[in-house]
């Protein structure tokens, strides 16, 4: 079990840094985008309840891989098991649903949870 544990959290350690490629290129390609995040540094963390928690820092409008080595305090938290994120990833799932099921728990603030929308 714990092998199979440990797949899904590979296999959400991709899927969060193909995210990143999209979010990425929409801040290249979209003026609107780079403008709403232009001066946003931020510091992410996704908490795989099941896996590894993965670090990410938004800086100079650009996104980092999701690595899974960081500090622990982050500007931005999710929590979620991996089944979760590979469904709202995958978007079978939106967040909200999983946000009211009590699946999905987010620490931001308002600002910080519209940047996180734009993610995913």
């Amino acid at each position: 079990m714990k092998n199979l544990v440990k797949i899904m959290s590979v296999d959400v350690g991709k899927l969060l840094n193909g995210k990143v490629v999209e979010f990425n290129s929409k801040i290249k390609d979209d003026p609107g985008m780079a403008k709403m995040i232009e001066g946003k540094n931020r510091s992410i963390c996704i908490s795989v309840s099941d896996g590894d928690d993965y670090y990410s820092r938004l800086e100079n409008l650009k996104l980092d891989d999701f690595s899974t080595t960081g500090d622990g305090s982050t500007d931005l938290r999710v929590t979620a098991s991996s089944e979760i994120l590979g469904a709202l990833i995958s978007k079978t799932m939106s967040p909200i649903k999983a946000y009211m099921k009590g699946d999905l728990k987010v620490k931001a603030g308002l600002m910080d949870m519209l940047l996180l929308k734009k993610l995913f």
